[in-house]
Protein backbone atom coordinates (compact mmCIF):
# COMPACT_ATOMS: atom_id res chain seq x y z
CA UNK A 1 0.00 0.00 0.00
CA UNK A 2 1.34 3.36 -0.56
CA UNK A 3 1.08 5.89 1.89
CA UNK A 4 2.68 9.20 -0.66
CA UNK A 5 -0.55 9.18 -2.61
CA UNK A 6 -3.07 10.47 -0.20
CA UNK A 7 -5.99 11.56 -2.53
CA UNK A 8 -7.28 14.40 -0.08
CA UNK A 9 -4.02 16.05 -0.09
CA UNK A 10 -4.13 15.67 -4.00
CA UNK A 11 -6.46 17.65 -4.14
CA UNK A 12 -5.78 20.03 -2.39
CA UNK A 13 -2.25 20.95 -4.00
CA UNK A 14 -1.73 23.78 -5.37
CA UNK A 15 -2.35 24.23 -9.56
CA UNK A 16 0.73 23.81 -11.26
CA UNK A 17 1.78 27.37 -13.13
CA UNK A 18 3.36 25.51 -15.72
CA UNK A 19 -0.37 24.10 -17.33
CA UNK A 20 -3.11 26.37 -18.98
CA UNK A 21 -5.64 25.64 -16.19
CA UNK A 22 -6.81 23.57 -13.51
CA UNK A 23 -10.31 24.87 -12.47
CA UNK A 24 -11.28 23.16 -15.93
CA UNK A 25 -10.19 19.55 -15.97
CA UNK A 26 -11.68 17.14 -13.34
CA UNK A 27 -9.50 16.05 -10.61
CA UNK A 28 -7.70 12.96 -11.10
CA UNK A 29 -9.04 11.87 -8.13
CA UNK A 30 -12.56 10.82 -9.61
CA UNK A 31 -13.95 13.94 -7.87
CA UNK A 32 -16.02 15.83 -9.64
CA UNK A 33 -16.48 19.21 -10.61
CA UNK A 34 -19.14 21.54 -8.60
CA UNK A 35 -22.02 22.59 -10.47
CA UNK A 36 -21.60 25.86 -12.72
CA UNK A 37 -22.65 28.94 -10.96
CA UNK A 38 -26.89 29.57 -12.64
CA UNK A 39 -27.26 32.55 -14.43
CA UNK A 40 -30.00 34.79 -13.02
CA UNK A 41 -33.21 34.78 -14.59
CA UNK A 42 -33.86 37.33 -17.12
CA UNK A 43 -35.86 40.24 -16.41
CA UNK A 44 -39.31 41.14 -17.88
CA UNK A 45 -38.12 43.60 -19.80
CA UNK A 46 -35.49 41.27 -20.86
CA UNK A 47 -37.69 38.56 -21.68
CA UNK A 48 -40.10 40.85 -23.76
CA UNK A 49 -36.93 42.34 -26.11
CA UNK A 50 -35.98 38.81 -26.73
CA UNK A 51 -39.67 37.59 -27.57
CA UNK A 52 -39.90 40.62 -29.98
CA UNK A 53 -36.70 40.47 -31.43
CA UNK A 54 -35.01 44.05 -29.76
CA UNK A 55 -31.98 44.87 -28.25
CA UNK A 56 -32.15 45.64 -24.57
CA UNK A 57 -29.76 47.96 -21.90
CA UNK A 58 -30.34 47.77 -18.59
CA UNK A 59 -28.74 50.77 -17.90
CA UNK A 60 -30.69 52.91 -20.76
CA UNK A 61 -33.83 52.01 -19.61
CA UNK A 62 -33.41 52.88 -16.07
CA UNK A 63 -32.19 56.40 -17.58
CA UNK A 64 -35.09 56.84 -19.95
CA UNK A 65 -37.52 56.06 -16.72
CA UNK A 66 -36.17 57.92 -14.35
CA UNK A 67 -38.32 61.06 -13.12
CA UNK A 68 -36.47 64.10 -11.88
CA UNK A 69 -37.68 64.64 -8.53
CA UNK A 70 -39.55 67.74 -6.83
CA UNK A 71 -37.51 69.31 -5.16
CA UNK A 72 -38.30 68.75 -0.96
CA UNK A 73 -40.02 71.60 0.67
CA UNK A 74 -38.19 73.63 3.30
CA UNK A 75 -38.88 73.07 6.81
CA UNK A 76 -41.89 74.72 7.96
CA UNK A 77 -43.69 75.49 4.45
CA UNK A 78 -46.60 73.18 3.05
CA UNK A 79 -45.34 70.59 0.74
CA UNK A 80 -48.09 71.74 -2.20
CA UNK A 81 -49.66 75.38 -2.69
CA UNK A 82 -52.97 75.37 -2.78
CA UNK A 83 -54.79 78.11 -4.67
CA UNK A 84 -56.12 80.89 -2.03
CA UNK A 85 -59.87 80.26 -3.04
CA UNK A 86 -59.65 76.56 -2.13
CA UNK A 87 -62.17 75.49 0.89
CA UNK A 88 -60.42 74.87 4.16
CA UNK A 89 -61.48 72.21 6.47
CA UNK A 90 -65.16 72.31 7.96
CA UNK A 91 -65.87 74.95 5.37
CA UNK A 92 -68.60 73.57 2.67
CA UNK A 93 -66.78 73.60 -0.75
CA UNK A 94 -69.79 75.63 -2.14
CA UNK A 95 -71.95 78.14 -1.21
CA UNK A 96 -75.66 77.98 -1.79
CA UNK A 97 -77.67 81.80 -2.32
CA UNK A 98 -80.58 80.68 -0.52
CA UNK A 99 -78.59 77.98 1.85
CA UNK A 100 -78.00 74.44 1.74
CA UNK A 101 -80.69 71.93 0.60
CA UNK A 102 -81.59 69.21 3.57
CA UNK A 103 -80.73 65.93 2.51
CA UNK A 104 -84.18 64.24 0.59
CA UNK A 105 -85.69 67.51 -0.05
CA UNK A 106 -84.12 69.15 -3.76
CA UNK A 107 -83.81 73.18 -3.09
CA UNK A 108 -87.14 75.07 -2.59
CA UNK A 109 -89.41 72.31 -5.12
CA UNK A 110 -92.40 70.56 -4.27
CA UNK A 111 -92.88 66.92 -5.41
CA UNK A 112 -95.98 66.75 -7.73
CA UNK A 113 -98.63 64.04 -6.72
CA UNK A 114 -98.18 60.76 -7.23
CA UNK A 115 -101.67 59.52 -7.39
CA UNK A 116 -100.30 56.86 -5.55
CA UNK A 117 -104.05 55.69 -3.17
CA UNK A 118 -105.59 56.65 -6.99
CA UNK A 119 -103.88 53.93 -8.99
CA UNK A 120 -103.92 50.84 -6.11
CA UNK A 121 -108.35 51.94 -5.87
CA UNK A 122 -108.20 51.85 -9.42
CA UNK A 123 -106.07 48.34 -9.29
CA UNK A 124 -108.51 46.97 -7.15
CA UNK A 125 -111.47 48.37 -8.53
CA UNK A 126 -111.38 48.85 -11.27
CA UNK A 127 -109.45 47.99 -15.33
CA UNK A 128 -106.46 45.79 -13.90
CA UNK A 129 -104.08 46.56 -17.14
CA UNK A 130 -104.38 50.35 -17.06
CA UNK A 131 -104.02 50.69 -13.60
CA UNK A 132 -100.45 49.17 -13.15
CA UNK A 133 -99.18 51.06 -15.83
CA UNK A 134 -100.62 53.81 -13.91
CA UNK A 135 -99.27 52.25 -10.18
CA UNK A 136 -95.71 52.34 -12.20
CA UNK A 137 -95.80 55.79 -13.01
CA UNK A 138 -97.03 56.82 -9.40
CA UNK A 139 -94.15 55.43 -8.18
CA UNK A 140 -91.95 56.52 -10.64
CA UNK A 141 -92.53 60.18 -9.42
CA UNK A 142 -91.10 59.96 -5.88
CA UNK A 143 -87.71 58.33 -6.99
CA UNK A 144 -87.37 60.78 -10.05
CA UNK A 145 -87.90 63.68 -7.86
CA UNK A 146 -85.62 63.02 -5.17
CA UNK A 147 -83.13 61.93 -7.87
CA UNK A 148 -83.11 65.19 -9.14
CA UNK A 149 -85.27 65.13 -12.48
CA UNK A 150 -88.33 67.58 -11.35
CA UNK A 151 -89.39 67.72 -15.17
CA UNK A 152 -89.17 63.82 -14.90
CA UNK A 153 -91.53 63.59 -11.90
CA UNK A 154 -94.11 65.98 -13.19
CA UNK A 155 -94.35 63.53 -16.67
CA UNK A 156 -94.80 60.75 -14.53
CA UNK A 157 -97.22 62.39 -12.58
CA UNK A 158 -99.34 63.43 -15.82
CA UNK A 159 -99.35 59.91 -17.18
CA UNK A 160 -100.50 58.33 -13.72
CA UNK A 161 -103.14 60.63 -13.48
CA UNK A 162 -104.25 59.98 -17.32
CA UNK A 163 -103.77 56.28 -16.87
CA UNK A 164 -105.78 56.55 -13.74
CA UNK A 165 -108.63 58.15 -15.89
CA UNK A 166 -108.59 55.28 -18.44
CA UNK A 167 -108.46 52.41 -15.87
CA UNK A 168 -111.36 53.79 -14.31
CA UNK A 169 -113.61 55.02 -17.40
CA UNK A 170 -112.44 51.18 -18.92
CA UNK A 171 -113.80 49.47 -15.45
CA UNK A 172 -117.08 51.78 -15.80
CA UNK A 173 -117.53 50.59 -19.58
CA UNK A 174 -117.05 46.73 -18.55
CA UNK A 175 -119.04 46.54 -15.69
CA UNK A 176 -122.05 48.64 -17.94
CA UNK A 177 -121.27 45.50 -20.42
CA UNK A 178 -121.31 42.77 -17.54
CA UNK A 179 -123.53 43.03 -15.20
CA UNK A 180 -126.64 43.44 -17.71
CA UNK A 181 -125.38 40.25 -19.30
CA UNK A 182 -125.49 38.76 -15.99
CA UNK A 183 -128.89 40.22 -15.06
CA UNK A 184 -130.46 38.77 -18.33
CA UNK A 185 -128.74 35.11 -18.33
CA UNK A 186 -130.94 32.42 -17.41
Amino acid sequence: MNIDKDPEKESCKEPDPDRENDLDKAPESGTPLPPPIPTPPPTPDEEWAERLGLHFDEEEARRNHQRPAAPAPQFGQPAQQYPQDAPQFGQPAQQYPQGAPQFGQPAQQQMPPSYLLWSVLSLVLCCLIPAVVALIYSLQVSSKFYAGDIAGAHRASERAQIWIIVSVVLGVISAGFYLPMMMFQP
